[in-house]
């Protein structure tokens, strides 16, 4: 994967909501609960840091989760070339 700045689609937010964490679809205070997309702990992590950055690279991200989980730099940008496959597969990102 080419590496490119990818951003969120707009009006999705991170919640956590006990253990879970859930991207859902907010505008205007109101949650859209139709269309909830469930998230283990690294890729939270990596939405949050798509979220604080407003769009960020794949490189970017695996090595926010290199400082985060301690785990090596080619298994962190495998996981989170992954998970951009999955979200882009959504529409979560672009």
């Amino acid at each position: 994967m080419e590496n490119k700045v990818v951003y969120p689609a707009e009006g999705l937010q991170l919640r956590k909501v006990g253990k879970q964490y859930m991207i859902v679809k907010a505008n205007d205070n109101n949650v859209n609960m139709s269309d909830v997309y469930s998230l283990n702990r690294v890729a939270a992590r990596m939405w949050e840091r798509l979220a604080e950055k407003g769009g960020c690279t794949a490189d970017d991200m695996a090595e926010c989760l290199c400082e985060d989980f301690d785990i090596d730099k080619a298994t962190a940008l495998h996981d989170v070339e992954r998970q951009l496959a999955e979200w882009r597969t959504f529409g979560l990102i672009f």
